[in-house]
């Protein structure tokens, strides 16, 4: 695909392969940018229309969803160290967005979503290590 952007910004954009689908629902998707490549993982929103569920936040350390709605940002990474009510994903949720609080603080382990993901109320975005 060819995409132009303003006078002298074009984008070739061409799409190399697509992962399989691991077992929280997300695939990487491998592309070139201009000839660079790229690898996005992306949720496979046909899987888990098939059923796929997601793991509930139990206990300190684990990082829920506070209501339904859609991953908007990402403000951390696995690794990344956080202190307890620090800011680390924000969601969307009757048109408000919201952030959603570390709920300890150590090292983020685990990261479940991806931006763009659907969530419901108490599901599993991150567990964060002590």
């Amino acid at each position: 695909v060819e995409l132009e952007k303003g006078l002298g910004r074009a984008f070739l954009i061409k799409c190399l392969s697509l992962g399989q689908v691991k077992e929280d629902g997300t695939r990487v998707v491998v592309f070139e940018v201009n000839g660079e490549r790229w690898f996005m993982p992306v949720t496979d929103n046909n899987q888990q229309a098939d059923g796929a569920a997601r793991e509930k936040a139990t206990g300190p350390g684990s990082v829920g969803s506070p209501m339904p709605g859609v991953i908007v940002k990402l403000n951390v990474k696995v690794g990344d160290k956080v202190k307890e009510g620090e800011a680390v994903a924000s969601l969307s949720a009757m048109k408000m967005e919201s952030n959603i609080p570390a709920t300890a603080t150590g090292k983020i382990s685990r990261i479940l979503v991806n931006i763009g993901d659907k969530v419901e109320g108490d599901d599993l975005i991150m567990e964060i290590e002590e």
